[in-house]
């Protein structure tokens, strides 16, 4: 090898080290930077609190999932409020743009009043990505949307499996099982939900017209 053959090589050698090591440090910056956002999520200030969980929103991962679901139990209503919907986009993201334009034709199919067809899309994703939880829980959705609710439970069982923080997978279940009038079983997703979701009233409501509904028949018998 010439000289001059060697030295390119060096260079080219030199220039993909210093890109390596660039992105290294964007990475371990980026990284350093999530670690202080979920540290935020603790403060005893509920400003600093309001603004971490709003930028998970924005780029959050599903591993910050367990660091952000604690704040759905918050004594300040807007941190709650933030702390939900970024939970929600956390969820969304799939990480792979093809699934997430799957995903956005079988939101718009279910939305547009088509869940039927919003079904096959979302078994679609199921298909290509069984570890994206997201996928399970749309499907379940759209499977209730046409009372398909044993098969909708199935996959919420699915979700929670995925996602133990999956307060709408347990809340879908309850809806699932007062479609079939399962009372006990609607009564138990209920409660797992207001476990994560404490301050829901429509759940709270839901509870208190179970267990209305469960005492009048106890003392019928």
């Amino acid at each position: 090898m010439t000289r001059r053959a060697l030295s390119h090589g060096a260079g080219r050698f030199l220039c993909a080290a210093l890109a390596a090591a660039m992105i290294w440090t964007a990475v371990s910056a980026a990284s350093a930077a999530q670690r202080e956002t979920r540290s935020r999520l603790k403060s005893k200030i509920a400003a600093e609190r309001y603004e971490a969980a709003l930028a998970l929103g924005r780029a959050g991962v599903m591993k910050d999932t367990p660091s952000l679901a604690p704040l759905l139990a918050d004594s300040v209503v807007r941190v709650r409020e933030a702390a939900y919907q970024s939970l929600w986009k956390i969820w969304l993201r799939s990480g792979d743009p093809e699934i997430d334009a799957i995903m956005g034709r079988g939101v718009e199919l279910m939305n547009g009043g088509h869940p039927a067809e919003a079904v096959d899309v979302f078994s679609e994703i199921i298909r290509r990505k069984p570890v994206y939880a997201e996928g399970w829980n749309k499907r379940a959705t759209a499977l209730w949307m046409v009372r398909r609710y044993r098969e909708s439970i199935a996959d919420c069982i699915r979700v929670v499996e995925l996602n133990p923080y999956h307060f709408g997978a347990f809340s879908g279940m309850g809806l699932n099982y007062l479609g079939l009038k399962d009372f006990e079983g609607a009564l138990d997703a209920f409660k797992k939900t207001i476990r994560l979701l404490p301050h829901s009233k429509s759940t709270a409501h839901y509870i208190e017209i179970i267990e209305n509904a469960l005492a009048d028949k106890r003392k019928k018998i």
